[in-house]
């Protein structure tokens, strides 16, 4: 009898090629698995002190006057107890179109519902890369998993409470709904005491 290409079974090459993939799939799976909990919170309780307050332009040196006046005494007290609420979007390196309009969405929430302030509150947007420093101490504080929106208040440079906006992805599709939530959380917030 001929020997019939079409009828020898498969090489013994390919069973060690199923094999290769499928230690690789478990690797790849055991080290996701293991950067996911790395990147887990340690704590339950995230350390509001760790929290900084936002960042504010550096000031040049000004050689202070023998005698200041009664109004510039007044100006550095009222910087000190400013009272300041960032909105934060937290993003990582990789970034889909999705993620860019949930940055957009947010700030122009941002600038249309607080831009002269809200009860006394200065209202600012920030966007924070947390793979780079030093946006990466955000994670645990947050409790970060993902592209996320948070509202943190400060009074004069202390940390108070802050607030994740968990409802940011579910209302992507719709604008002003999204917009809406923003500012009425924010607005949440703010009202408490």
């Amino acid at each position: 009898m001929q020997n019939n290409l079409s009828e020898n079974p498969a090489p013994k090459n390919t069973g060690k090629a199923l094999k290769f993939v499928l230690i690789a799939f478990i690797g790849v799976s055991m080290a996701s698995a293991a950067y996911k909990m790395a990147a887990a919170p340690k704590a339950l309780v995230a350390p509001v002190e760790a929290i900084t307050a936002p960042e504010e332009p550096a000031q040049p040196a000004i050689k202070p006057e023998p005698k200041a006046p009664a109004t510039a005494k007044k100006t550095v007290k009222s910087v000190a107890e400013e009272k300041t609420a960032v909105v934060y979007y937290f993003y990582t390196n990789t970034r889909c179109s999705s993620c860019k309009t949930l940055e957009a969405y947010t700030r122009e929430a941002v600038e249309k519902y607080f831009t002269s302030g809200y009860k006394g509150w200065k209202v600012v947007f920030k966007g924070v890369n947390v793979e780079e420093e030093p946006g990466k101490h955000f994670i645990q504080d947050y409790w970060l998993n993902s592209k996320s929106v948070v509202v943190q208040k400060f009074s004069g440079g202390k940390a108070l409470k802050h607030v994740k906006l968990e409802k940011t992805w579910q209302l992507l599709g719709d604008k002003n709904a999204f917009m809406n939530y923003v500012a009425d959380e924010t607005h949440k917030l703010l009202d408490e005491k």
